[in-house]
């Protein structure tokens, strides 16, 4: 079995490679640091000796989610979890609207992009699982955040 997760260098992401990896996994990982995504392989490696492919990306650019998927598609991927993502923190009067921009590339674009592009091929072949990482601010939004609490919200619903 082989999973992509994009977002894999921290946090969920990094936590998710190492659970499956335990679970003798094949990785797909993706995320835009090219070194931690690198001493991550190296630590699933030396632990559990899966198959492990990084694929350093940005998917905040405009090609990145298409790539990554033509680079996938012929891997026989069984899981993808759509997990990078992150917030710009302020007042939304006050917060850059090209920072914004940039999160919903993220955010949203790329794992809707990712979603459809892989449940085709998941529905042909009639397997495949595909886990799209949310928030509770998904459900329940507060201050200074709102732009990120759309896009969860968005995850959440598209899911």
């Amino acid at each position: 079995m082989t999973a992509l997760i994009t977002g894999a260098s921290s946090g969920i992401g990094r936590d998710m490679a190492r659970y499956l990896g335990r679970l003798g996994w094949d990785l797909i990982l993706t995320a835009r640091s090219k070194s931690r995504l690198y001493k991550l392989k190296s630590e699933l490696k030396q632990k559990y000796n899966n198959k492990v492919a990084v694929i350093p990306l940005d998917l905040s650019e405009e090609k990145s989610p298409f790539m990554l998927y033509h680079t996938c598609k012929n891997k026989r991927i069984d899981m993808i979890i759509n997990n990078a993502g992150y917030g710009v923190f302020g007042n939304f009067t006050e917060t850059s609207l090209d920072s914004e921009l940039e999160m919903i590339k993220v955010n949203i674009r790329a794992t809707h992009i990712l979603t459809k592009l892989f449940l085709t091929d998941f529905k042909r072949r009639n397997d495949g699982i595909i886990l799209n990482t949310s928030s509770i601010s998904g459900f329940m939004p507060g201050p200074l955040f709102s732009s990120y609490y759309a896009s969860k919200s968005y995850i959440l619903n598209l899911t």
